[in-house]
């Protein structure tokens, strides 16, 4: 049988709206401020402030204040509070404030959206369902997850036809028990396009630990390793630190070559005259898939030789700052773990065989193995972006993903103090 399931292959942004360069999470520092009604000056108590991806944050008492311990560096705080905009300032303990004070924004009253918000018909679970996949992903953690406020989402699939938009009114609650965490996440964009099944999404992430027996204590801490090993955080580390092979990561640079996958102009208007011919709905949704392939780009990343040597991905200023200059889009083998079961379908493995040798030595497992090392394809989208030691990076948008490192989502999601204080 032939399958042509790369034309529904998830991709995405990793794209969180935030960063912070932790030098030394052991080295605390307080941040202690105050939040206001822009419009009042009213303290607004149980505000929940944060700093984005991590696990430091707190919420605001009667008087509106809030007192949070954090690490050393830059970070991304963050103040949520139902019924107002989602407020982000940046600070950096190099010049920390003895006191802040916060005035956020009451939210815009929307008629059209309550309208949207009452509506909860057929196609709003079905939409649900598409944005719980998209956005917490279908890996083993993510299938645990659960979302406890889902009623909080507006899912938009009809201003535009090929796309499904996704925000919320307030903070997402999702609990994900096989990592340990309850996360709070301020949804800031979501959209999936359906032409070419990319997906995109930002917000803010806080990170809040569950209580949980010694037992169970063990089972989630071997879990969090398992998803920080081969992630885009422990890759971005192990780039910092110079990417040292026990690491586990191969990384190969690629060339542009005509997608194999693409139909002619005159194959497509073929399947068109078949479409028209057929009355057979199994045989008609075939060449449907086969014609929309004709949205498939014109050219993939193919993979050249052997691996390179990481320190030509890597520019340094005097200062000590690093940053990603490679601009050609590299393929990252994950040598130390092999694909999820559930993610094969979905693989870089399929689009030629280039591809799908990589990181493969036994000539069988070329075609018939399911234990395959992880392959993910990094491309950049800007001339440099900078890299930090606790595996974040800036701009979230310049870096794009696709493969493994793309289909882990929000259920894989560690915070970037993870393991920072061992």
């Amino acid at each position: 049988m032939y399958f042509r399931i790369l034309s529904i292959k998830p991709v995405y942004f990793l794209s969180i709206l935030s960063f912070f360069a932790s030098l030394n999470v052991n080295a605390q520092f307080v941040v202690k401020g105050k939040v206001l009604d822009v419009e009042t000056l009213e303290p607004l108590p149980f505000a929940t402030v944060f700093i984005s991806n991590s696990s430091f944050g707190d919420v605001t008492d009667s008087n509106g204040e809030f007192e949070i311990p954090i690490p050393a560096g830059n970070h991304e705080l963050v103040i949520s509070f139902m019924g107002f905009e989602p407020f982000s300032h940046s600070i950096s303990t190099l010049a920390l404030h003895d006191s802040y004070e916060f005035r956020i924004m009451p939210s815009p009253i929307d008629l059209n959206e309550r309208e949207v918000t009452a509506k909860r018909d057929k196609a709003w679970y079905d939409n649900l369902e598409i944005f719980k996949e998209y956005f917490l992903g279908n890996s083993v953690n993510a299938s645990k997850c659960r979302i406890k406020n889902s009623e909080v989402l507006i899912l938009d699939a009809e201003t535009n036809p090929n796309a499904l938009q996704a925000r919320a009114r307030e903070i997402l609650e999702i609990e994900n028990p096989n990592l340990g965490y309850t996360i709070k996440y301020v949804l800031t964009g979501f959209e999936l396009n359906r032409q070419i099944n990319q997906v995109s999404y930002s917000g803010y992430p806080f990170f809040i630990e569950d209580q949980l027996p010694k037992r169970r204590q063990r089972k989630v801490e071997a879990n969090r390793k398992a998803a920080y090993l081969g992630s885009v955080m422990h890759f971005i580390r192990t780039l910092y630190q110079g990417n040292k092979k026990e690491e586990g990561y191969d990384i190969y640079t690629s060339e542009k070559v005509p997608n194999p996958n693409k139909p002619s102009k005159e194959e497509v208007e073929k399947f068109r005259d078949q479409l028209d011919d057929t009355k057979d709905s199994r045989r008609r949704s075939f060449i449907e898939s086969l014609i929309k392939d004709e949205n498939l780009p014109d050219s993939i990343d193919s993979p050249i030789g052997t691996p390179i040597d990481p320190a030509i991905l890597i520019g340094s200023t005097e200062d000590g700052k690093k940053f990603i200059t490679y601009t050609t889009p590299v393929y990252i083998v994950y040598t130390n773990q092999t694909d999820d079961p559930a993610f094969l379908q979905y693989s870089l493995r399929n689009v030629n065989k280039t591809i799908r040798s990589l990181g493969i030595n036994d000539e069988t497992d070329r075609e018939y193995s399911s234990k395959l090392p992880q392959l993910s394809l990094m491309d950049m989208r800007a001339k440099a972006v900078q890299i930090f030691e606790n595996g974040s990076y800036f701009h979230p948008y310049d870096l794009f993903f696709e493969g493994y490192m793309a289909w882990e989502k929000v259920g894989d999601l560690l915070p970037f103090d993870y393991g920072r204080g061992d």
